[in-house]
């Protein structure tokens, strides 16, 4: 049994997996790299158990050599593995998008708030999906930040969490399918 929180979101949803990564590389980043530091403030809470204390640590260890042999020592670069997840949605996202009267459905009711995004980045982001993501990952940092949401902002980011809701089934049926 896995107990590595990443590794379980991956196999259940991998729209929030990839928000947990992205997390994660910011913890990281909080904590300076410094994986004593990671492990009495972060890790010692998630577990009562020592051995899955110490999957998680090895796993954050993992993840910090990655991060480290990448390059990513600033905020807004992601790990190139949890892009090719990015990829992976988009491409099915243009897929559902031609096929799947569902899912144009539900693209449809955010395509105006993802269309307002993607000229508030001015430029700068153009993929739909990665658009949805930074919203929703952007809220939870508002949310942990102690700040409030608007009414407007709710169902923005709501339109973005059922497209990355339903991508993820999608893609979860797919890998089942293929896997």
């Amino acid at each position: 049994m896995n107990t590595i929180p990443a590794e379980i979101k991956k196999k259940e949803n991998i729209a929030e997996y990839i928000i947990h990564m992205y997390q994660t590389e910011d913890l990281i980043h909080a904590y300076q790299f410094n994986l004593d530091e990671i492990n009495a403030y972060v890790i010692k809470h998630m577990s009562k158990d020592e051995q899955v204390r110490k999957e998680i640590l090895l796993w954050y260890a993992g993840i910090i050599e990655q991060m480290q042999a990448e390059g990513i020592n600033k905020p807004g670069k992601h790990l190139i593995a949890t892009q090719k997840y990015v990829e992976a949605l988009t491409t099915l996202h243009e897929k559902l998008l031609v096929e799947n009267d569902f899912y144009q459905a539900t693209y449809i009711k955010a395509k105006k708030d993802i269309a307002n995004h993607i000229a508030l980045s001015d430029g700068t982001i153009n993929n739909p999906i990665q658009i949805c993501l930074n919203g929703i990952y952007g809220m939870l940092l508002i949310r942990l930040n102690g700040k409030k949401i608007s009414a407007e902002q709710q169902k923005t980011l709501a339109n973005f969490g059922e497209v990355l809701g339903t991508l993820s089934r999608f893609y979860k049926k797919s890998e089942i399918i293929s896997g």
